[in-house]
C-alpha cells in the first residue's frame, strides 16, 4: 500500500513490520504520514530537499555601497593610495639623520714591521726595555698594529644643505599622493554612476513589464468584447481573428519584456559584484525631479570639480618639482658625519671584558661635495623632466577639452529628455482617453476593429515612451552629476 501526500513525494506504508522493528518505529511512522498529509507544504519541502531562497531587496544607496566595497577597480586605486602614503613617509624620511652601528673582530697573521738600528745599546738592554727581535749590531723591528682587534662603533649622518632636493623630493612625494587621491575620486564616481545606471534600469524594464501586462489585459478584454459581437451578430469572425492575433503579439510583447528585465536584474548583479544567482529586487521609483540649469554655471562647476582635473593639477606641479631636482643634480651638497668607535687589542679573549682594555675613538666631518662634471647627465634631466611637464599641460588642454563636451552631451541629452517627458505626459493623457472613448464606441458598433487595435496600440506605446523619456531624464541627472562633480538639486 501506498500513501501519496501532494504531487511528487510517496510513502510506501507496509502492514508487515521486520524483525528488528518496534512498535514505536510504527506508531512514529504512521504519525509523520499523517502530519505529511496534513501540511502539503511540509511534504513540497520534503520532496524538494531544497534551501530556502532569500530574496533580498535593495536601496540605490545599498547598491553603491555594495559595488564600492567590492569593485575591484576601486580596490586597485585604494592600494595606489595607500603605496603613494607610504612613498611621502619615505620621502620624510631623508629630513632626519641616519643612523648606523657596526662591530668586527680582525685578526693579523703577519704583521707589518719597521727595522731600524739603535747603536749604543746592547741587546740586553732592548729586551729589558721591552723590545723584541732585537738582533746583532744594536738592529731590531717594532711590530706595526696588534694581531687582534675588536671594534664596535656608532656612525650618524645628518643633511645640512642639499640644495632643494630632499625638499622638492618631498613634496612631489605629497603631490602624487593627492594626485592618488583623487584618482580614487575619479573611480569613486564612475562606480556610483554605472551603478545609478543599472540601478534605473531595472526600474525602468519593471515598468515595461507592467506596461506589457496592462497590455494584454486591454487585449484580451478587447477579445471578449469581439467574442460578444460575434456571438449578437454586430461583428464577424474575421475581427475575432484578428483581435486574437494581436492579443498573441501582446503576449509574446510581455515575454519579450520579462526577459528583458531578468537580464537587466543580471546586468545589475553584475554591476554591483553580486552572484548572478543571488535573488535580488531592486527598492525605488523613477521620480521627475524638477531642475532649472545653466550650461555655462556647469561647466564653471566641473572645471572647479572634477577629479581628473584636480589629478592633473597635482601631477603639473610633481612635474615642476622633478624640474627643480633634475637642475639642482650638478650643485654642491653639505652634510654632517659623526663617527663614535670602542676598540680593544686585547691578546687573549678572556681580555675583551675588561674595561681596561678598551678605548674610545671619535670624529666630526663636515663634508662639502662639488660635482664638477657628469658627462651632461644632469643636462639631460633636466630637459626630460621639462618635456614631462609640457605633456603634462598638454594633457590638462586635452581634459578640459573633453569635461566641457562631456558636459554639453549631458546637458542637450537632459534637455531633450526633459522636453520629451513632458510631450509624453500629454501624450499619455490623451491616449487613455481615446481609449476609453474607442471601447466605448466599438462595444455600440461605431467603430471598426481596425481602429480599436490602433487606439490600444498607441496607448502601449505612449506609456512606453512615457517611462523612457522619465528614465533617461532620471540617468541625464546622474550624469550631469557626474560630469560636473556636484550634486545638483
Amino acid at each position: 500500500m501506498f500513501l501519496c501526500v501532494g504531487k511528487r513525494f510517496v510513502i510506501p506504508i507496509s502492514r508487515r513490520l521486520t524483525q528488528n522493528s518496534t512498535e514505536f518505529h510504527g506508531i512514529f511512522l504512521c504519525f509523520f504520514c499523517v502530519i505529511l498529509w496534513l501540511n502539503p507544504l511540509a511534504c513540497a519541502w520534503a520532496s524538494e530537499s531544497g534551501q530556502e531562497v532569500t530574496v533580498r531587496t535593495l536601496s540605490l544607496q545599498e547598491s553603491i555601497d555594495i559595488a564600492l566595497a567590492g569593485n575591484l577597480s576601486v580596490k586597485t586605486a585604494e592600494e595606489k593610495v595607500k603605496t603613494a602614503e607610504q612613498k611621502a613617509k619615505e620621502a620624510r624620511a631623508a629630513f632626519m639623520p641616519a643612523l648606523s652601528a657596526s662591530g668586527s673582530y680582525t685578526y693579523f697573521g703577519e704583521l707589518p714591521t719597521i727595522e731600524f738600528e739603535m747603536p749604543g745599546i746592547s741587546p740586553e738592554i732592548m729586551e729589558m726595555m721591552g723590545i723584541e727581535g732585537a738582533g746583532g749590531g744594536g738592529t731590531t723591528e717594532i711590530p706595526m698594529g696588534y694581531e687582534d682587534t675588536y671594534k664596535a662603533g656608532l656612525s650618524i649622518q645628518q643633511p645640512i644643505f642639499t640644495w632643494g632636493k630632499i625638499y622638492n623630493n618631498y613634496k612631489q612625494a605629497k603631490l602624487s599622493l593627492e594626485a592618488s587621491q583623487q584618482e580614487f575620486e575619479s573611480m569613486r564616481q564612475q562606480v556610483v554612476l554605472d551603478v545609478t545606471t543599472s540601478f534605473y534600469g531595472v526600474l525602468l524594464t519593471e515598468r515595461l513589464v507592467k506596461v506589457a501586462e496592462m497590455a494584454v489585459d486591454q487585449v484580451q478584454a478587447h477579445v471578449k468584447t469581439a467574442q460578444d459581437l460575434v456571438d449578437a451578430g454586430m461583428a464577424t469572425n474575421f475581427d475575432l481573428l484578428r483581435a486574437k492575433v494581436q492579443l498573441a503579439n501582446t503576449q509574446s510583447q510581455l515575454i519579450r519584456a520579462k526577459n528583458g528585465l531578468e537580464l537587466a536584474r543580471d546586468s545589475f548583479k553584475n554591476t554591483i559584484g553580486m552572484d548572478l544567482d543571488a535573488q535580488i529586487n531592486v527598492q525605488g521609483e523613477l521620480v521627475y525631479q524638477s531642475l532649472d540649469l545653466d550650461l555655462d554655471q556647469l561647466i564653471e562647476s566641473a572645471m572647479a570639480n572634477r577629479p581628473e582635473i584636480k589629478q592633473l593639477q597635482f601631477q603639473e606641479q610633481v612635474g615642476r618639482k622633478f624640474v627643480s631636482m633634475a637642475k639642482a643634480g650638478n650643485k654642491p651638497n653639505v652634510s654632517l658625519i659623526g663617527d663614535y668607535s670602542y676598540q680593544s687589542n686585547a691578546d687573549k679573549p678572556g681580555d675583551i671584558f675588561n674595561r681596561d682594555e678598551w678605548e674610545n675613538i671619535w670624529n666630526v666631518t663636515l663634508a662639502l661635495q662639488i660635482p664638477i662634471f657628469d658627462g651632461l647627465a644632469t643636462r639631460a634631466r633636466v630637459k626630460q623632466a621639462e618635456s614631462g611637464f609640457r605633456q603634462i599641460q598638454i594633457g590638462m588642454e586635452q581634459l578640459k577639452d573633453g569635461i566641457g563636451l562631456e558636459v554639453r552631451a549631458a546637458f542637450f541629452g537632459f534637455q531633450e529628455s526633459k522636453e520629451l517627458l513632458k510631450a509624453q505626459e500629454e501624450t499619455v493623457q490623451q491616449a487613455e482617453e481615446s481609449l476609453r472613448i474607442a471601447n466605448l464606441r466599438y462595444q455600440n458598433g461605431m467603430i471598426t476593429n481596425v481602429e480599436l487595435m490602433d487606439t490600444e496600440l498607441a496607448f502601449t506605446q505612449a506609456q512606453t515612451n512615457q517611462f523612457n523619456a522619465l528614465h533617461d531624464y532620471i540617468i541625464a541627472v546622474a550624469k550631469l552629476e557626474k560630469a560636473t562633480a556636484s550634486k545638483l538639486d
